[in-house]
């Protein structure tokens, strides 16, 4: 029996062989999939840079500080609530208050304004509810 394997050796003397073509891909593929991972890399860099960039802006610019310090239900229909306020002396702040009943209702909404003059305030309020409140909670300030 003769061996009818073709002999896939170079001919000596012929020089570098070429992959089949299409084969392996072209250069110009490998380019474009360096040249997408640089855009990729680019645009997720300018992303992380411009959220970093307005978290900054919002930590810093939130001069108003404001925490519940006690809340105490003293009726079916009014809780007191004690608030901490730190703020610049020379802007005054509205902070917003709410109770809420044993079901997550919000029975009661109240806007406390603090005057220019103090940087740290203190106020207590006397929230008036349509139900009986079992929670006292500072929204916010501005």
């Amino acid at each position: 029996m003769a061996d009818t394997t073709p002999d896939l050796r170079p001919a000596p003397g012929a020089g570098p062989t070429r992959p089949p073509e299409g084969r392996y891909g072209r250069r110009d593929e490998k380019k474009a999939r360096v040249r997408g991972k640089r855009v990729y890399y680019a645009t997720v860099g300018l992303v992380v840079a411009l959220v970093a960039a307005i978290g900054y802006k919002y930590a810093s610019g939130q001069s108003v500080n404001g925490e519940l310090q006690t809340f105490q239900v003293i009726s079916d229909h009014e809780v007191r609530i004690t608030l901490q306020v730190s703020k610049p002396s020379d802007k005054a702040v509205s902070c917003t208050v709410r109770s809420r009943d044993t079901d997550g209702n919000e029975v009661g909404r109240l806007s406390v304004e603090i005057p220019a003059g103090t940087s740290d305030a203190q106020p207590t309020v006397t929230l008036r509810t349509t139900a009986r409140g079992t929670t006292g909670e500072l929204v916010g300030c501005s």
